[in-house]
């Protein structure tokens, strides 16, 4: 009894002595849109290249979750697995039914697919009873909303509640449309083209969705906000096997807190500021940071907060109307660790 005792007294203290997240659990979530579309490089992948990452995560024995899950988990405060991929796919192009399906078909694993609902029957996309096709074999439906539109900001004119009632409309539009056609509504969303802001938050959390996913490349861990979860991105030069094993391999950053929430632009470039919890294993020297475009950032320790915050910022102002800071570092067990914080320029931002 006291021989057992001494091991689980000694394994307590052994854990609390790891760095942070090490038993936090994990998910690395891939996002897909288009499958043998040459034409559209920048999201497209090939369903050799498709159907080779399907293989590696079962050769590996590599749980796969579904969305549904990582949403249930975190919302009732679960571990996720130490580690484990998860698949999902935006804008229901018919290449997914026609390439994708036959696939994903003989490894059975979960997937999720989100769709906008105004879409669906036009040329390239999947029509209704295609929809209907996949949902009756396992495929999970998820919001994109009806028009797929820029909901981060106000149209000219547009007061403030009027823009929140419109967002809630474009939305609430694809769930009836699902309820008529598939005989279901959503509970999981997708911002179109992975913007959001504070406010945009709000609402989807309002209308009862389980969980919101963006597309800033990142690691989904037991401590991930639910709204903002992110997705690396399977896509144009990012669309091969030794990517898909490298992202697969990348584990999270752990963030406390920061400084902004809101992706939205109001100063160019913009100013993060990150809290690292107290166990992390971060080191300064270790880290590197990264922003889109002829561009660099820096990242320094912020002494005015208070201990473990840093400051994030650019060079120079941010270029395009999506942007991103990523801050990686390689602790000393050789793992790379990734966070990433994404950068809306919207021309006239909702409060």
């Amino acid at each position: 009894m006291k021989h057992n005792l001494f091991w689980l007294v000694f394994a307590a203290i052994f854990l609390s002595c790891l760095p942070g997240n090490v038993f936090g659990g994990q998910v690395n979530t891939f996002i897909y849109h288009r499958f043998d579309e040459t034409r559209y490089p920048s999201t497209d992948i090939s369903s050799d290249i498709f159907r080779r990452q399907l293989e590696y995560v079962r050769a590996h024995n590599i749980q796969v979750l579904s969305l549904d899950e990582i949403a249930r988990r975190l919302a009732a405060g679960e571990p996720l697995p130490d580690q484990a991929v998860a698949f999902c796919v935006d804008d229901a192009f018919e290449s997914f039914y026609k390439v994708a399906m036959p696939i994903i078909r003989e490894f059975g694993y979960p997937v999720t697919l989100f769709v906008n609902s105004d879409s669906v029957g036009g040329k390239g996309y999947m029509g209704w009873d295609q929809l209907q096709d996949v949902v009756s074999q396992g495929i999970t439906i998820g919001n994109h909303t009806a028009t797929h539109a820029y909901l981060v900001e106000k149209q000219p004119g547009e007061s403030q509640e009027q823009w929140q009632q419109r967002v809630r409309a474009d939305i609430l539009a694809a769930q009836t449309a699902f309820q008529k056609h598939l005989g279901r509504v959503a509970t999981l969303f997708a911002y179109p083209y992975g913007e959001y802001s504070a406010s945009l938050v709000d609402i989807v959390k309002d209308l009862g969705f389980s969980a919101a996913f963006a597309q800033q490349s990142g690691v989904i861990h037991s401590g991930s906000d639910r709204f903002t979860l992110p997705r690396f991105p399977m896509g144009g030069p990012f669309a091969t096997i030794a990517g898909f094993i490298s992202k697969l391999n990348m584990t999270p950053l752990v963030i406390a807190d920061q400084k902004p929430f809101d992706p939205v632009v109001r100063n160019n470039p913009p100013e993060l500021k990150l809290q690292l919890p107290a166990d992390s294993a971060f080191r300064l020297g270790s880290a590197n940071c990264f922003v889109q475009g002829e561009n660099s950032c820096h990242i320094e320790k912020l002494l005015d907060l208070g201990e473990g915050w840093y400051r994030v910022v650019a060079e120079k102002p941010l270029s395009g109307r999506r942007n991103k800071y990523t801050v990686t570092y390689l602790d000393v067990q050789g793992h790379w660790h990734w966070f990433s914080h994404p950068w809306i320029l919207a021309d006239r931002p909702a409060d």
